[in-house]
């Protein structure tokens, strides 16, 4: 019984150190989250070492390879007489040796060898020797037309992918952010709605006592209900929206589910300040700041892609004429070691050169090669027009929107201004009898919806910024920096 007690006290004590599993959350904190390689961030890392693989898989094509070969014959055939010789009675053979290819269409192979053979004339003649032997593609792999060119288009491929890793590393980070700055948005939201809707309580509570005393009617008191209930419905949509942006955050890091997550602290006049210089910065680029981003050399890249996968399939359906010699060091005497040794004491030469053609024949081939043409000029021209938009349109079309966003907030800055100043005379009025509580109540509203507004807007900018900063990887301002 006393374990079982033991058991449980141990159990909840779990329970209570799991719930209690509290995560303060900042930037800092969600950076080293992205660091700690979440799922999207494997992603990003395991389509960087596809292209990567792709590229060792056509190196490893060009690497030494051991060849070897062995070989046991013996005939029975019937001989024509007994000078008849076209009849191997038994032979061996084998053969040892690396060939090691190269990216410009020409293999190079070093062998060693042995065999010994008998027929009606002559009993275990051997033979034993050095092989080196050359292979040269004369036409659709000559100097490295068809292999050199699928290299360097691999090795392009993977300096772009390197780079598209990193921008897309800073993408998932800006939309990290974008999410954490919806969070302090939310809660700078939620803070004005709570003191409102105490407010606007406090409103319905004196309402009623004026009721009671006779100076309000009924119809003041349910108004004042109704903005005190209408603000509490703001305020769980708020918590709803809440809901909705940590949901997000949970499922791009993982590592925040079961946690409890309280909001770190902020200073919102440090983002503000953050934001107006960062922009200032911005709007000071009269041109697109390309060394700030990595599309630019991404381009660069593709370009380079699109002109070496073209002069490759240009050799797609040429014919293959090989050109393929031999020189040969043999020893030969009868016996394995006899033959051995008369390689090392005197050997002879062998040569031999030939040619191997390989003719497609039909124009399946050619149609290919025409479908692969455009399919690269598509695919390489498509990302390459993007990328430029993105370059392009990102850094005009941000200062502009910026500009914009800047004027809004001043402008609202202003209005909040007056609008308080207008409220705090209503109210005045109002306990004058000057007024009636409808429009007392609006003033309040419009005031409230104001200063959403402004937060809104700060977020929009902020926004703007993270999209702006996805591009731009390496602009130099504090806010592009966790």
């Amino acid at each position: 019984m006393k374990l079982l007690l033991n058991l449980s006290i141990l159990a909840l004590s779990l329970q209570l150190a799991y719930s209690e599993d509290e995560i303060i959350l900042t930037e800092g904190v969600l950076k080293q989250m992205i660091n700690d390689n979440p799922p999207t961030v494997k992603q990003i890392e395991a389509s960087f070492l596809g292209t990567k693989a792709s590229l060792a898989a056509l190196d490893d094509a060009l690497g030494f390879r051991l060849e070897g070969e062995g070989q046991t014959y013996r005939s029975k055939e019937r001989l024509l007489g007994n000078l008849d010789g076209g009849v191997t009675e038994r032979s061996t053979s084998f053969s040892l040796g690396l060939v090691k290819p190269t990216r410009y269409g020409l293999d190079v192979g070093l062998s060693a060898f042995g065999g010994k053979i008998s027929n009606a004339f002559i009993k275990d003649a051997a033979s034993t020797g050095m092989t080196v032997s050359l292979s040269l593609d004369l036409l659709k792999d000559f100097l490295g037309r068809t292999t050199d060119n699928n290299l360097k288009k691999s090795e392009y491929a993977v300096r772009r992918a390197e780079l598209e890793k990193q921008a897309s590393l800073k993408s998932f980070e800006s939309n990290i952010r974008k999410l954490y700055w919806a969070l302090v948005a939310n809660n700078e939201q939620r803070l004005l709605l709570e003191g409102l809707v105490k407010l606007s309580y406090q409103q319905f509570q004196e309402a009623v006592q004026r009721k009671k005393s006779s100076v309000a009617d009924a119809g003041e008191v349910a108004r004042y209900r109704s903005q005190w209930t209408t603000r509490k419905a703001s305020l769980l949509s708020l918590q709803y929206q809440k809901g909705e942006i940590m949901r997000s955050l949970k499922e791009l890091l993982p590592d925040l589910n079961g946690k409890k997550i309280e909001l770190g602290k902020y200073s919102v006049p440090t983002i503000i300040n953050s934001v107006l210089t960062c922009s200032a910065k911005i709007g000071s680029h009269q041109n697109a700041p390309i060394n700030f981003t990595p599309f630019d050399e991404i381009v660069n890249y593709l370009k380079k892609e699109e002109v070496h996968a073209q002069a490759a399939n240009d050799a797609y359906d040429d014919a293959s004429i090989k050109l393929i010699g031999e020189y040969s060091s043999v020893g030969r005497d009868f016996g394995i070691g006899a033959a051995r040794d008369n390689f090392s004491d005197d050997p002879r030469g062998r040569t031999s050169i030939g040619l191997a053609l390989t003719i497609p024949i039909g124009g399946r081939k050619q149609a290919t090669q025409e479908i692969q043409e455009k399919l690269y000029k598509n695919k390489y021209l498509s990302q390459a027009e993007g990328n430029l938009s993105k370059i392009k349109a990102f850094h005009s079309e941000t200062a502009e929107i910026i500009k914009i966003l800047r004027d809004v907030v001043k402008n609202q800055k202003e209005t909040n201004k007056y609008l308080a100043e207008s409220l705090k005379v209503s109210r005045r009025k109002f306990k004058q009898a000057r007024i009636g509580v409808q429009e007392l109540i609006s003033e309040q509203d419009t005031l409230l919806d104001s200063k959403v507004g402004e937060i809104q807007t700060n977020l929009t900018i902020i926004n703007t910024l993270m999209d702006y900063f996805s591009i731009y990887n390496d602009f130099p301002c504090e806010l592009n920096r966790i």
